[in-house]
């Protein structure tokens, strides 16, 4: 990859905005900000280009402004302003239009010229973008005419990279592919007149790990000198992209009793991180009593593009069952994260306050367990306190002809019992409030 830049321009008071601590997005990515507006040193904010470039001999004599703040924007934008870069001609030779986050350098007149390039200062805040981040990639939205209407193609390249003076196009210094963490190229033709939005994908080819830099290069043509006088190309709102994650939360209790009439509140935690557009709206869903989400129920959403808690209600009259789990779906991303990772159980407790079997009454009262069989003939009972996984609880010993009073402090939910003696056993399902 070699961008080449030709007749350099000579250096006038840089536009960036001063900057120590490192970033993970774009500043000034919609070309909002702009300073010198009057002057031919105009430049947007954060940005750079010939007129703050480093020049030397007759290369300095080339220097002409090639940019300007245009009111030509993309459709949707919520900004005032785009940036156009611009080719020129000066005796016969196309110096591309050339926008950069770093600084330029101008040491010949030949376009191809190992002596020009574009490259982060890491010496000096108005010539670096500092940036942290691992992203997944880059986007612009782009309006690129070249003047002859032929295949020419612009050129988008960012680089990462460590804290090194990075050059592009790094083969003007045989140390600079050492110093590269990710990498984001696109060469592209024509828009015939429209705003087109490029996504390109950042690779990883390193050798380096340790991202502390950001080298946007910006140019009217992939190659240096190449090209028309007159080739425009318009960028507004770049944007660094996280592919977003969305996980399920843990949920807390386990366990919920509903009604016929009676609904139950439930917490579902989530996080969310990565790139997320505005309006996106995030969803909990619970499945069957399988843990099936062919059909799920929704139990409550929130508009958010981070982590948040989404405050649900299981519906009344949710059938009894063991095995229910909750996920988080988003929208504006789609994404359906995994379960939560444990069963739910759900209880329906319409008419089960206290369970009759066979001369036995079971039910709970607080902490306690009240087995009354005074009118059954039992030799040596016990009683199971089983969960709907099919755990048991407890057991606890039984006196017949008696009504037993068992301290039970065990959790609230539902649960089968199991009286037993001998050969006989009476069962049924009961509730712990």
């Amino acid at each position: 990859m070699k961008l080449r830049l030709l007749l350099a321009t000579a250096v006038c008071l840089c536009c960036i905005s001063a900057n120590s601590s490192a970033q993970t997005t774009i500043n000034n990515s919609g070309f909002e900000n702009w300073e010198n507006l009057t002057n031919d040193n105009i430049e947007p904010t954060n940005w750079n280009s010939f007129m703050t470039a480093d020049a030397s001999g007759l290369a300095a004599l080339g220097k002409a402004k090639r940019l300007s703040r245009s009111t030509v924007k993309r459709p949707g934008t919520s900004g005032s302003y785009s940036v156009v870069i611009y080719s020129t001609s000066t005796l016969g030779i196309i110096a591309n239009g050339n926008l950069t986050t770093g600084k330029i350098n101008m040491g010949s007149t030949s376009p191809t010229s190992n002596l020009n390039y574009n490259f982060t200062n890491t010496s000096d805040a108005l010539f670096n973008h500092p940036f942290t981040g691992h992203p997944d990639s880059i986007i612009a939205w782009v309006r690129f005419k070249p003047a002859s209407n032929g295949p020419e193609q612009a050129r988008i390249n960012a680089v990462i990279h460590d804290n090194y003076s990075y050059r592009d196009p790094s083969g003007s210094d045989a140390n600079a592919p050492s110093h590269v963490v990710g990498v984001a190229t696109l060469n592209f033709p024509k828009t015939n007149g429209a705003w087109v939005r490029k996504s390109i994908p950042f690779t990883y080819p390193g050798p380096a790990s340790t991202s502390a830099y950001l080298l946007i290069s910006l140019t009217t043509n992939m190659t240096g000198g190449g090209g028309s006088a007159g080739d425009s190309l318009y960028i507004d709102d770049m944007d660094i992209i996280y592919n977003p994650i969305l996980t399920t939360g843990t949920i807390n209790p386990l366990t919920y009793l509903v009604s016929s009439t009676m609904s139950a509140a439930v917490s579902v935690p989530y996080t969310l991180t990565g790139t997320m557009y505005a309006g996106n709206t995030v969803t909990a869903q619970l499945s069957d009593a399988s843990g099936s989400f062919a059909s799920p129920i929704t139990l409550g959403s929130v508009t958010s593009t981070t982590s948040s808690t989404i405050s649900g209600t299981i519906p009344a009259g949710t059938p009894t069952g063991g095995a229910y789990r909750i996920r988080v779906v988003s929208s504006t991303y789609p994404i359906t994260a995994a379960d939560n990772g444990a069963n739910i159980v759900i209880s329906d407790v319409t008419g089960i306050d206290t369970q009759k079997a066979q001369n036995t009454t079971v039910y709970f009262t607080e902490n306690q367990l009240v087995v009354n069989l005074q009118q059954a003939t039992f030799t040596n009972p016990t009683v199971q306190i089983v969960n709907l996984s099919g755990q048991t609880i407890a057991t606890y010993p039984l006196k017949n002809n008696s009504i037993n009073h068992i301290y039970a402090p065990i959790s609230t939910g539902v649960y089968m019992f199991r009286i037993a003696d001998a050969d006989s056993f009476v069962s049924g399902k009961i509730v712990k409030l």
